[in-house]
């Protein structure tokens, strides 16, 4: 009974509260459906768009320039996360450059992207890359700097050579950390991609959303909002999981 209510009432309760707000505001200030369409003009533009092929193709681009640039950014930020952690010199050589960096916005390097690669997916793959990659990059030097000093005088006292302890011990013991940072870069790496379609692209859920509101169609604009976050929240609670796998049967 507990679990009906925490994982269905109550969750459907907060909806109809949201719901309850929002027609209340269109009909209380008179609003037409070009400011703000209702709920069910809502509903009927998101059953038309789950039943176009187009849509489910902008859907297809925008999740391959997510997943591409997640990968990406992720291995790589791991990879030189765990070497700055590890190795001095390399963290003092490269650390001004990524503290630099990591304060540049993804948004800003769009115009860039959109005058190097056009509205090609590359673009997008290399935006949601550089978000996710510095989150990455931080969180793993960070938990392995803070590691507990016993755990690699533990290593080096069972002859485990640098690389061993980096990998064996230091790395294992960073995975919680790192898969919380993980579930972090995929909400920025989401939002970075979708921002980018707005400008430079030629398919994918920006695209549409911009599409639609060109052509003041407000119910497709919302119901294309509400697929984003439905994604989002998704690839996020997937992520969570399969991370959370990993930890147990590491």
């Amino acid at each position: 009974m507990r679990f009906v209510r925490d994982r269905l009432l109550l969750p459907a309760l907060g909806v109809l509260a949201v719901l309850a707000v929002w027609e209340a505001t269109r009909i209380g200030y008179g609003l037409t459906a070009i400011v703000l369409p209702s709920p069910w003009q809502v509903a009927g533009a998101l059953f038309g768009l789950l039943t176009s092929r187009p849509f489910w193709r902008d859907v297809g681009v925008s999740l391959y320039e997510f997943a591409a640039g997640y990968l990406i950014g992720g291995v790589l930020g791991i990879a030189i996360g765990g070497l700055l952690g590890e190795w001095r010199r390399a963290r003092m050589t490269m650390a001004p450059v990524i503290e630099s960096l990591r304060f540049i916005v993804p948004f800003a390097w769009i115009p860039l992207t959109v005058l190097w690669f056009g509205t090609h997916p590359v673009g997008k793959i290399f935006l949601v890359g550089y978000a996710v990659f510095f989150v990455m990059v931080v969180s793993t030097t960070h938990t392995i700097l803070g590691m507990e000093p016993t755990l690699s005088r533990v290593g080096t006292m069972l002859g485990m050579r640098r690389y061993e302890l980096a990998w064996r011990v230091h790395l294992r013991a960073a995975a919680p950390a790192i898969a919380s940072a993980a579930r972090a870069a995929a909400a920025i790496g989401w939002i970075a991609v979708v921002a980018a379609e707005y400008v430079g692209a030629s398919a994918g859920l920006g695209v549409l959303i911009t599409n639609a509101a060109s052509s003041l169609a407000t119910p497709v604009v919302i119901a294309g909002m509400l697929v984003i976050g439905l994604i989002g929240a998704g690839v996020s609670g997937m992520i969570g999981w399969a991370s959370g796998r990993w930890l147990d049967y590491r």
